[in-house]
């Protein structure tokens, strides 16, 4: 898509709502089956949050909510649970008890490799069904959907419900 194209308007355009009707079908079909449960998860924010976790050690909880794009209230709520689960471990700076460091535990990288394992079999699962055509054709299209140069602006700054 060429940059500053504008988005053409599915409600005039019969054969562009045939395929968003169809795609929304057929992802709502996967979803009532569960096939996209594991998928989701990634977005999910406990996942998100260990993953981070993983990566940066003695992580602040502001910090973690700046870097996920996530509420600092909702960024707290997902650390109790995932405290409570014995996946991450909260402490307090001893030179300053307001401060508090967040870290994955034991517990939470078994976890973590866990939901990758499940993953890497699912995709792997996937490609194989896909074939190899089919699977470089799919990693176009994510490219294309992940390189902010070839959306529109529009496509950019969309927002679901506005």
């Amino acid at each position: 898509m060429a940059e500053n194209t504008p988005l053409a308007n599915p409600i005039e355009n019969e054969e562009l709502q045939k395929k968003v009707e169809t795609l929304m079908k057929y992802l709502n079909k996967a979803r009532d089956l569960g096939e996209l449960d594991l998928f989701l998860g990634l977005f999910q924010a406990d996942y998100r949050i260990m993953q981070y976790l993983k990566k940066h050690e003695n992580a602040h909880p502001s910090e973690i909510a700046d870097a996920l794009k996530e509420s600092r209230p909702n960024i707290a709520a997902n650390l109790r649970i995932l405290e409570q689960k014995g996946y991450i471990q909260r402490d307090l700076d001893q030179d300053n008890r307001r401060q508090v460091y967040v870290n994955v535990t034991q517990e939470g990288l078994g976890f973590l490799h866990r939901c990758d394992m499940q993953m890497m079999y699912l995709f792997a699962g996937w490609f194989q069904i896909l074939g190899e055509e089919e699977t470089k054709h799919l990693f176009r299209i994510l490219e294309l959907s992940t390189n902010p140069s070839a959306m529109s602006d529009e496509l950019k700054d969309f927002h679901l419900g506005e």
